[in-house]
């Protein structure tokens, strides 16, 4: 794909928008205590995942989600000029405890960075940190006793734990050898390595990678890799020499909790990828049926769920109790396609134009009164 300038590519995005307004893997059969993540019942918590969605935006927040009533068109991703792609999903494991949060970039049909985390129930009174607004609205959601963890915010106490059940890397250790494994490759040439591959060898090909899932996060790469549902484009002068960076946060009220993913070069943001978590009745979830995931839900029928992946519903719902007019998928491209490009200085120094509606100016096509919120976790996470 041919190379833009970064500044023509902006004006480019601003002149468009303003115009327009786990499958499941066996277990090594002798599995010793160094080749499977925490075991004890305690640790067995850390390995669940979770991505949270947002409730039925007939809540109180969703009524304030948006005031602007200009329609306006987001930018495709797919019609967006860039020689890097990050591609969002969250792949679950049949019957799993945990959902996968996994992020790809792509450049051509090579993968050049990868980025993993889970999410899972644990006890509240446990040694875990549950996810942001853990204490406020969102928890509300949460089954009685149980709080929603993120592995990556929980490394520390999560790899000590590892380390009692025999261990010998920590759990950063354990996401970055299977990130690197992935890096490198072809999505073909590592399709092709997984199929033909026997768990156990693919273990054992990957020294710091000790979890007995190792196989089944590699096929989630791949999966991911090849899912174009949700990604957003931007422009590298080294593809290959792009970081990413994650982090949880908390930009728009109590209710819901953002997991944000940047790709860096040197201090510009090539490119971010953000969504938001939260229960909704009535919704797509991230995990369902006999998942052992959905036991951590406060009420069956108010699931944990993606705004994205529920982008229609939300929307419907923002509009209906704010007559709002820019859908929230809209909205977060919006703000991915502006700090796209841009240094972390430059996002900073957006943020001291934050309208009294919350906008911010020359985000054009982002209408969100939290709009501020979500460029300050995107600056956050650049910054770790």
């Amino acid at each position: 794909m041919k190379k833009v300038n970064i500044a023509t590519l902006m004006l480019a995005s601003a002149l468009v928008l303003g115009g327009c307004s786990n499958n499941t893997e066996k277990a090594p059969a002798e599995e010793t205590p160094a080749q499977s993540e925490v075991s004890t019942e305690e640790a067995s918590t850390a390995e669940t995942d979770v991505t949270t969605a947002e409730t039925d935006a007939s809540t109180e927040e969703a009524s304030t989600e948006e005031t602007k009533e200009e329609p306006v068109t987001s930018t495709d991703a797919e019609t967006a000029e860039g020689n890097v792609i990050l591609h969002r999903g969250y792949p679950t494991e049949e019957n799993g405890r945990s959902i996968s949060r996994i992020v790809v970039a792509t450049s051509g049909d090579k993968i050049v960075a990868a980025s993993i985390n889970e999410y899972q129930y644990d006890d509240k009174d446990g040694d875990y940190e549950g996810v942001k607004n853990s204490d406020g609205g969102f928890g509300e959601g949460t089954a009685e006793g149980k709080v929603l963890i993120s592995k990556l915010d929980n490394e520390e106490t999560y790899s000590a734990k590892m380390k009692e059940a025999g261990s010998p890397t920590s759990l950063a250790e354990t996401y970055k050898g299977i990130e690197d494994f992935a890096v490198g490759k072809t999505i073909e040439e590592l399709e092709t390595y997984l199929n033909e591959t026997e768990d156990q060898e693919i273990i054992d090909a990957i020294s710091s990678a000790t979890f007995h899932s190792t196989p089944t996060l590699l096929k989630q790469i791949v999966e991911v890799a090849k899912d174009d549902a949700i990604k957003t484009v931007g422009f590298a002068e080294n593809p290959e020499a792009i970081t990413l960076k994650s982090a949880t946060a908390a930009p728009h009220g109590d209710k819901s909790f953002a997991d944000v993913v940047v790709a860096m070069e040197g201090d510009k943001i090539v490119a971010a990828s953000f969504d938001e978590f939260q229960y909704m009745a009535d919704a797509q979830g991230l995990a369902e049926g006999d998942s052992g995931f959905v036991e951590g839900f406060a009420d069956s029928s108010n699931v944990l769920a993606s705004k994205i992946e529920n982008n229609e519903q939300y929307s419907k719902n923002m509009k209906e109790k704010a007559e709002a007019t820019t859908e929230i998928k809209a909205n977060f491209e919006a703000i991915q396609n502006f700090v796209a490009g841009k240094t972390v200085a430059e996002v900073e120094e957006a943020l001291g134009n934050v309208g009294e509606d919350g906008t911010v100016d020359g985000v054009t096509g982002a209408t969100l009164v939290d709009t501020a919120g979500y460029l300050q976790a995107i600056v956050d996470t650049a910054k770790m």
